[in-house]
């Protein structure tokens, strides 16, 4: 079976007597397109998140490489056009980035993305080696294409591999071609896997990853920024009625999010809850076919106007307030890996309310966060929020629950897999 690591103080089987035995400092390169830039600090705030908590054990010294799309710098506004505003190189939070440029042909060049990244990454990387760091162990997030892209860093430099499956390509991309097959080939150059869930970790076995070296470890959550703020106060700072029962859901208007499943369903939860709106906090994104009309569309549909608020997107640093504010936290994903969004509402007391995908229902397991619904669908939303307004929740143990996932938490853990990985030495 695979190994889960979830909240634990990875104290247990030899691990800690490993991390005690290593106290030199192991250089790190961390692949990874998604990753937070100055220019956009919400993109890829949790690779940041989890790269910051390894770094902060002391142990790693952690390089970044994000290899990103080239465009051009155009007087139009396009989908595209954010990535020219991305710089070649920054500090983000204290990590010195790279961003290699590759071209990225819109419809098919994901198909090719891994081979069309690869050139720039390993530039990179030599430039990095050329100044000095002779790095130990590469650090891939999401198998496509960067844990591609990685396994050939790990075979030129014949260093260990550590890949971590997030979510969409470890669902969809295995079964496209091109996509598939550059996935194949890179699991037998891995040394350790890790899985944001069980459902990742079964991906992985499929593609013919070995379960002893599969570890899930679902995102930590940062318990400092995502604390409970009273709700009355929280109200009062963003606007928010006092007397109204308030279903809140994060993310990207994206089909995928079900944005426009909980306002189908709002008519039919404020018949036995009059007072119930809903507000969604998140805007458009150049990562996928913009919802928003669809979103807009439904709200003019079901008369629901003056019940729903879309408040656009808003700073990851901020987003405390809007849970705190939130009677539920509603989450109708169509798929997810470990969604930072539930963790951080959870962090802030808020009960929660999601569609049972990726790791969601090992999330909620403890019946004391909320309800995971059978399945995705309208009449299942509605059941599932009415008996969620009418629970007393205790918000205060919601919290204390969510304490032991912490970032730290997740980085002794996947400190632990890097420590496998690198008495392997790869290859």
């Amino acid at each position: 079976m695979s190994r889960a690591c979830t909240g634990c103080s990875c104290s247990k089987n030899g691990a800690k007597v490993i991390l005690e035995r290593r106290q030199v400092s192991t250089n790190v390169v961390c692949v990874s397109g998604t990753f937070a830039s100055n220019v956009n600090r919400n993109f890829g705030v949790f690779v940041k998140e989890r790269v910051r908590a390894v770094a902060a054990l002391g142990k790693y010294d952690m390089r970044v490489v994000a290899p990103t799309p080239w465009f051009p710098k155009l007087p139009v506004r396009t989908r595209w056009a954010h990535w020219a505003h991305f710089p070649q190189h920054e500090w983000v939070d204290g990590f010195a980035v790279g961003r290699p440029r590759y071209w990225m042909v819109p419809k098919i060049g994901g198909y090719f993305e891994a081979d069309l990244m690869r050139p720039g990454v390993e530039r990179e990387v030599e430039k990095l080696v050329a100044s000095g760091f002779a790095f130990e162990l590469v650090d891939a997030h999401f198998v496509y294409p960067n844990g591609v892209v990685g396994s050939h860093l790990a075979e030129k430099y014949r260093v260990p591999l550590v890949m971590t499956g997030r979510g969409t390509e470890m669902v969809c991309f295995p079964n496209l071609p091109i996509m598939g097959q550059r996935i194949r080939s890179a699991i037998p150059r891995c040394s350790e896997f890790i899985a944001l869930s069980r459902e990742i970790a079964e991906a992985f076995e499929r593609l013919g990853a070995p379960r002893d070296r599969i570890t899930v470890i679902p995102n930590g959550v940062d318990c400092e920024k995502f604390r409970p703020i009273a709700q009355a106060v929280a109200r009062e700072q963003l606007g928010l009625p006092a007397d109204r029962r308030i279903l809140v859901s994060v993310g990207n208007r994206l089909e995928n999010k079900g944005f426009h499943l909980l306002i189908e369903a709002l008519p039919w939860i404020r018949e036995r809850y009059p007072e119930t709106m809903v507000v969604i906090v998140g805007g458009r994104t150049p990562y996928g076919a913009d919802f928003t009309p669809v979103i807009e569309a439904a709200v003019r549909h079901h008369g629901v106007e003056q019940h729903v608020r879309l408040v656009g997107s808003w700073p990851h640093d901020e987003l405390a307030v809007w849970y705190s504010a939130a009677d539920l936290f509603v989450l109708l994903s169509s798929r997810e890996g470990s969604p930072n969004v539930l963790m951080e509402a959870l962090a802030c007391g808020t009960p929660a309310v999601a569609t049972p995908v990726g790791g969601i229902p090992e999330m909620l397991r403890d019946e004391r966060l909320g309800i995971v619904l059978p399945e995705r669908s309208v009449p299942a939303a509605v059941e599932g929020i009415i008996e969620a307004l009418g629970r007393g929740w205790d918000r205060g143990a919601i919290r204390r629950i969510m304490e032991q996932q912490d970032w730290s938490v997740t980085a002794r853990a996947v400190a632990a897999v890097f420590e496998r990985a690198l008495q392997s030495r790869g290859f």
